[in-house]
């Protein structure tokens, strides 16, 4: 009894910490650090509590995707032209890593998913949304997370310098950032150091690929289904509580809700982390690296000459 209670502080103390330390250091994602520490935390746990991980886990990571409803903030005012444009290129990632993933590389279909999703859409939380409904290994899913942080955080790196080689404007730049980087808090690292409306724009064109978790979470809940056309009860909840902290809730509520929530989803991380061995995301190899490497860099050259040539602004 007391090494399970020793388990289930560990995993909270974890997520909490990945969480503060995310608020002071953005670019490494919260999800991402409480995979991180929970992989690192359970070398000093034995096999019989590493196993009680996974009964933590599964009551963490309902109530953490069901939570985690209140970080997506739907688009408002963005024009039109944009939001498809948006869309597109989270296709075009989409459809890239999977192919490079799944038909190049042969990884498997499952772990080919979650790495298309992380990147076409929102990085960490997308693929442990997904991940619940897909149900991977649980090395398939931390190397998803690990892979798809390490090619968001160069993307990060890159975009800043190619600003300046092809002195793009910074609404077209806005838009690039917004429309190929992983994560919010990478958008926010590549635009911020070209001024607070750069960051906005950039955020909303993002803010229309994070709003696509939601329709990949229902097909997603419909295909992987033991039962088809069941939508377990905490995607549900997620997409209720998107649709509230989008239209509804004041921003007063949400201020107080979203670390909560962040943390919640954070805490959930852990406890994967936590009954996850290292050897066996070693196994992988870097194959599912090299893969998201190669599907971003081509569906980003594509939105790369969109913005160059066309731009999707006037």
């Amino acid at each position: 009894m007391m090494s399970e209670w020793r388990v289930t502080i560990a995993v909270i103390v974890c997520g909490i910490l990945a969480y503060l330390m995310s608020v002071f250091y953005p670019p490494l994602d919260a999800l991402f650090l409480a995979l991180i520490f929970g992989i690192f935390a359970n070398g000093f746990f034995s096999e019989d509590c590493k196993r009680y991980a996974g009964k933590v886990l599964s009551v963490t990571l309902p109530i953490g995707i069901a939570m985690y409803g209140a970080n997506i903030r739907l688009s408002r005012g963005i024009p039109h032209g944009l939001v498809v444009i948006a869309i597109l290129s989270a296709f075009l990632l989409w459809v890239s890593v999977y192919f490079f993933s799944s038909k190049i590389f042969n990884l498997n279909k499952r772990l080919s998913f979650l790495l298309a999703c992380g990147s076409a859409i929102c990085g960490a939380s997308a693929i442990a949304i997904v991940a619940s409904l897909v149900k991977p290994k649980k090395e398939e899913f931390s190397t998803a997370i690990i892979v798809i942080t390490i090619v968001g955080l160069t993307g990060a790196l890159v975009l800043p310098y190619l600003s300046h080689v092809f002195s793009i404007p910074l609404n077209r730049y806005a838009f690039l950032c917004g429309a190929t980087l992983h994560q919010a808090g990478l958008v926010e690292i590549a635009t911020k150091p070209f001024g607070g409306d750069v960051v906005k724009n950039a955020l909303e064109v993002k803010g229309v690929r994070i709003a696509l978790i939601a329709i990949i979470a229902f097909l997603a809940s419909i295909y992987y289904s033991e039962h088809r056309y069941y939508v377990p009860w905490y995607i549900a909840a997620f997409l209720v509580l998107s649709y509230f902290s989008s239209y509804i809730l004041p921003d007063d509520v949400l201020n107080i809700l979203r670390p909560i929530s962040t943390i919640a989803f954070s805490i959930t991380l852990a406890s994967v982390g936590f009954s996850v061995s290292l050897k066996d995301i070693q196994r992988m190899r870097f194959d599912p690296l090299i893969a998201a490497y190669a599907g971003w860099v081509c569906a980003f050259a594509v939105v790369f000459l969109m913005v160059i040539v066309w731009g999707p602004y006037s």
